[in-house]
């Protein structure tokens, strides 16, 4: 029965996909809909679409230092292995959502480094994952005045 109904799905999808080339269709997402989940998620992660401006919501791309952008590296033996900074991909997009986001100085953007403790590549402990981290250069003082 659960063949059956995949199948169904499948001959659907075709047919639809297929009226979507006649019609002559570039964008099947609405781009209200778009708009909407884009307003949607940004306020599950706590933010304000209203207030962000549109030189803090660009994406920039960070080549990644280790292998130089290429993706691969050549082990001691001569072989390409992997990068795994940036799993293979030589770069990686990041999207600053607030104006205090700066790069992660210790992962240098790329949301990947190597722990300390274990020598292993890992998810970035000062970041996240994430590539950025907010700057607070502006810290209120704490100290006393001295008089």
């Amino acid at each position: 029965m659960i063949f059956l109904l995949v199948i169904i799905g499948f001959i659907l999808q075709f047919q639809w996909m297929d009226r979507m080339k006649e019609s002559g269709a570039t964008d099947t997402v609405s781009p209200v809909f778009a708009e909407k989940l884009s307003h949607w998620m940004m306020l599950k992660k706590g933010l304000d679409p209203n207030m962000l401006s549109t030189d803090a919501q660009q994406a920039e791309k960070i080549a990644c230092g280790n292998c130089m952008g290429g993706g691969t590296l050549l082990t001691p033996q001569g072989e390409r292995e992997i990068c795994p900074f940036c799993q293979g991909v030589g770069f990686r997009m990041v999207r600053r959502f607030d104006p205090a986001d700066r790069i992660c100085p210790f992962c240098l953007g790329m949301g990947r480094a190597v722990n300390p403790d274990t020598g292993e590549v890992e998810t970035c402990l000062r970041c996240d994952g994430r590539g950025l981290i907010v700057s607070h250069l502006a810290l209120p003082d704490d100290t006393p005045d001295a008089e």
